[in-house]
């Protein structure tokens, strides 16, 4: 089994405050949750997760530290281009392409860093976007990544991620607004890296209501399953809030799968994402 990320909280749209019966006297039934919803939160978390693992091959490959086994994949006619005069990052795909991996980015990318050399703490790197759309998918917004702490021992880095004023807008033009905080504690080892997330989000759905949602058991994000192009968690639990209703979701215990259970009130599904 597996979970979706901060953004999960999009499943709530599926569930109704009230509760059916189809008689006076009979149990009341609960609604299950619309996997089209899921499969829009999979989209979301897998564009996120594709960022930080650009953002990892960049900041390599610009001599900032974080040596990893990741490889970004970019396409053919993307550029980055280092100005370490202003100490920014611009990542440009243009006006489309797509990588190796199949994956289709648009747009711009800009890394403004503090520092020379991310390993430090007390370093940041914020992103913006200008135009940049994973799959049609468009993210505005500025995330910030911040090095909390080093442990050279063993080989592991401690991360607080922020999102402000975060957008994601699908072609449709249907949104979700959102801010988060996490901490990341990213492992890096010759085979790769493994990141265990915790934190909270909050935001408004597509639909226009407020939610709110916390990590309730770590998630854990292993390069070893981005590289299988699965960008879930392979475990932890996230519990979010909705319409006064309280919903998890479990993403499994490690296995690099699609296959999800969201517990909510009165019963629990399990599907696989496809």
């Amino acid at each position: 089994m597996k979970k979706i990320t901060h953004l999960s909280l999009l499943i709530l749209t599926v569930f109704s405050v009230g509760m059916f019966s189809c008689g006076e006297n009979s149990d009341p039934v609960v609604p299950e949750p619309s996997l089209d919803l899921v499969e829009d939160e999979f989209v979301i978390n897998a564009a996120f997760e594709d960022l930080d693992y650009l953002t990892l091959e960049v900041l390599q490959s610009s001599g900032l530290g974080l040596r990893t086994t990741a490889t970004a994949d970019l396409c053919a006619g993307a550029s980055v281009n280092h100005n370490q005069n202003t100490k920014t990052i611009v990542v440009d795909f243009g006006q489309g392409c797509t990588s190796p991996n199949g994956v289709l980015r648009k747009g711009k990318i800009t890394m403004v860093y503090t520092g020379n050399n991310f390993l430090f703490p007390g370093t940041s790197i914020s992103t913006t976007f200008q135009g940049y759309e994973v799959d049609g998918i468009r993210i505005d917004g500025t995330r910030t990544i911040t090095n909390a702490g080093i442990d050279l021992v063993n080989s592991r880095i401690t991360l607080r991620v922020k999102i402000e004023n975060g957008k994601i807008t699908w072609p449709d033009n249907s949104s979700v607004t959102y801010t988060s905080d996490q901490t990341r504690v990213v492992s890096l080892s010759e085979s790769g890296y493994e990141a265990s997330i915790t934190g909270t989000a909050s935001g408004l759905s597509r639909d226009g209501k407020n939610y709110s949602a916390a990590v309730t058991d770590a998630l854990i994000v292993k390069q070893s399953c981005v590289d299988e192009g699965i960008y879930i968690p392979s475990s932890g639990v996230l519990s979010f809030t909705y319409s006064q209703i309280t919903v998890s979701v479990d993403y499994g215990f490690g296995t690099c799968d699609k296959t999800v259970e969201i517990t909510y009130p009165g019963g629990a599904k399990m599907f696989t994402i496809d």
